[in-house]
């Protein structure tokens, strides 16, 4: 069972990667581990959508994976989230991807450049594979831009055009490369703050990340391995 987990920055994987056998280093930016029987690579393919899609296509055009798992923290546009949950976020869509007129933002569906159910889509929106059950967290809609947001009339801009529970600088990207790849995909993300203007001493990074790291093993764990 071949697993290739997809993070934006080391940080996020650092606890992990701590209770994991290493086996090699596939590159600078991919390394190999073991976790029971499954073989696990990781990718850290750097922040933001395009160097997401640029090193995870090639991830995947150099090694053909069972599943890839998108991992790492992100801010919570409810309060229906604490700081620390893990959430399964069944659905992404890019939010920062149109046309911006006078008074509104229009994304690439709405200034009728893309059809909502054109291939990958499905009414707008890049979904992640079915777990099976394997996954058992709150299942939530996530956004992905390519900036953090922190100013009260963006952050009032993006919730009222979007339905979702969080922001992320790279889930879409996953999604949109493995579902044209034909590769199974999911997304896991650990609250670190709420999307507010900005202040860095609300957040609980540390929390987020030990959080992460219990349900990222857990869940590895119970990742049904093929008997030969």
């Amino acid at each position: 069972m071949e697993i290739l987990i997809v993070a934006a920055t080391t940080m996020e994987i650092k606890l992990i990667v701590d209770e994991l056998e290493k086996v090699e280093e596939l590159s600078h930016l991919v390394k190999s581990y073991r976790l029971g029987g499954l073989s696990i690579d990781i990718l850290i393919a750097g922040i933001g959508t395009s160097f997401t899609t640029f090193h995870l296509v090639n991830a995947l055009r150099d090694k053909k994976y069972d599943a890839v798992i998108n991992i790492g923290v992100a801010g919570s546009l409810t309060r229906e989230l604490k700081i620390g949950e893990v959430v399964n976020v069944y659905s992404d869509e890019y939010a920062d991807l149109g046309i911006e007129k006078q008074h509104e933002f229009l994304t690439l569906f709405e200034s009728g450049y893309l059809n909502v159910n054109e291939f990958p889509f499905e009414n707008g929106q890049l979904k992640a594979s079915n777990s099976n059950g394997w996954i058992k967290l709150k299942k939530v809609k996530g956004i992905t831009t390519n900036k953090s947001y922190g100013r009260d009339s963006s952050i009032t801009e993006i919730k009222e055009k979007f339905t979702a529970h969080v922001e992320s600088m790279e889930g879409a990207a996953v999604f949109y490369v493995c579902n044209w790849l034909g590769v199974s995909c999911y997304q896991l993300r650990s609250v670190s703050n709420y999307v507010e203007p900005r202040d860095s001493e609300k957040w609980n990074i540390p929390l987020a990340l030990e959080n992460l790291k219990e349900e990222v093993i857990g869940i590895l764990r119970l990742i049904p391995v093929p008997v030969n």
